[in-house]
């Protein structure tokens, strides 16, 4: 890392050094927050705040135009060395959590996981597959009402902790005699519950290690895991309900590994069509929607992950009237098999559709931008009939393109 002189920005030359938060600094002394110039070891200068500690051996450096970088402290000068160091105060110890004991629900029960062919039908990414291999979850409440709302969630990590899949809810199911199996909208006290989740060729590729399932409301929660370890390491939504004190941070399963991940990502043929076969709209299938549709593929240093893959509207004057964050349910090549959001597991090309409401279609806007990202790596298209590009557009997840 160089500085120039005062005034001048500091620049970042190290790929070692990140932009870091104040957030994951320890407990600091009054000196912290002034604005101040400080020298390196050449005598290079720049002002800038003391924001905090990325480690005792580490300052964080708030620059006049907001951003926080980090700096050694045996690169700076003595002065400003003897000044970090005074400055500096061991960050209080973490409260202890019991990771094997989580703090789990009253109201509602998880009768643990086994492995367990589905009773019928269960809808995956290939289509409606009968008697798959699932994870069968029974689930209850016990709660003093004599029902409650609830939701049921499930999610797969790797043998490195890293969540390779998802389920927001289990997946649509039919009995031996194709009749729709749904969850009720509220859980009928002492009335148990069988759910299925699949255990697709996409899990199975990626060498899943762990489920996690989760039931409950809120911020209540009962949690069960196969095969039963400690979730110490596993990151997921209702964790911080689970085990009061914790606090979110960069775990294996998040994305602090995959920031250095050898991949391309690519997106093409974005472009408006109508979609002949069944696409979800409104939560009701429809054929012959307006849509927005695209390919989308990684490269590279592929490990099975779900891909993220937004689209942006906007208008002549470039301001967002539409943010879609994700593609629609959509039937492809009219078999049984459905499409939404990627899921990648090798580099082939993944087909992925917005459907588009009547207000988009009847207002014509000019400007569409498709983002997509893999592993931290993202990539954007725009498709506009006004000639606007990319570099003049808002929108989140832009600063990753440069990346």
């Amino acid at each position: 890392m160089h500085m120039r002189r005062a005034g001048d920005n500091i620049l970042i030359c190290s790929v070692g050094f990140v932009i870091a938060t104040v957030l994951c600094a320890p407990a600091l002394m009054g000196q912290v927050g002034a604005s101040r110039t400080w020298t390196d070891s050449t005598g290079r200068q720049v002002t800038a705040v003391l924001e905090g500690f990325e480690d005792e051996n580490t300052v964080l450096l708030r620059l006049e135009n907001g951003t926080v970088v980090p700096f050694p402290i045996e690169k700076l000068s003595p002065a400003d060395a003897s000044f970090a160091k005074e400055s500096y105060t061991e960050k209080p110890d973490s409260p202890e959590i019991d990771w094997e004991n989580p703090k789990e629900s009253e109201n509602y029960d998880i009768r643990g996981l086994r492995r367990e062919n589905s009773p019928g039908y269960v809808s995956t990414k290939a289509g409606w597959e009968y008697r798959i291999k699932c994870v069968e979850a029974k689930v209850e409440f016990r709660g003093s009402q004599p029902s409650a709302p609830g939701e049921i969630k499930a999610y797969f990590f790797d043998r490195e902790g890293r969540m390779i899949e998802k389920f927001d809810g289990p997946p649509r199911q039919q009995d031996e005699n194709r009749k729709y199996v749904t969850l009720p909208k509220e859980f009928e006290q002492g009335e148990p519950i069988e759910v299925y989740f699949p255990l697709t060729e996409f899990l199975e590729k990626g060498d899943w290690a762990t489920v996690v399932v989760v039931f409950g409301s809120g911020e209540d929660y009962a949690v069960s895991s196969m095969p039963g370890t400690s979730l110490e390491n596993l990151d997921f939504p209702e964790k911080e309900y689970l085990f009061p004190g914790w606090e979110r941070t960069k775990l294996s399963g998040s994305g602090s590994k995959d920031s250095g991940a050898m991949v391309d990502v690519e997106i093409r043929r974005f472009r408006k069509d109508t979609h002949r076969y069944s696409i979800v709209f409104d939560g009701d299938y429809q054929s012959d929607k307006p849509c927005m549709t695209a390919e989308v593929r990684a490269s590279g240093d592929i490990l099975p992950a779900e891909g993220i893959v937004e689209m942006f509207v906007f208008t002549e004057e470039g301001r967002v009237v539409s943010h879609r964050k994700k593609p629609s349910s959509a039937q492809i090549d009219g078999t049984s098999s459905y499409v939404a959001n990627p899921k990648i597991a090798d580099d082939s090309w993944h087909p992925v559709f917005f459907a588009l409401d009547e207000e988009l279609t009847d207002k014509d806007y000019p400007t569409y931008v498709l983002y997509f990202e893999y592993r931290g790596k993202a990539t954007a298209v725009v498709e506009s009939s006004n000639g606007t590009t990319i570099e003049e557009l808002s929108f989140p997840g832009k600063k990753k393109l440069s990346q």
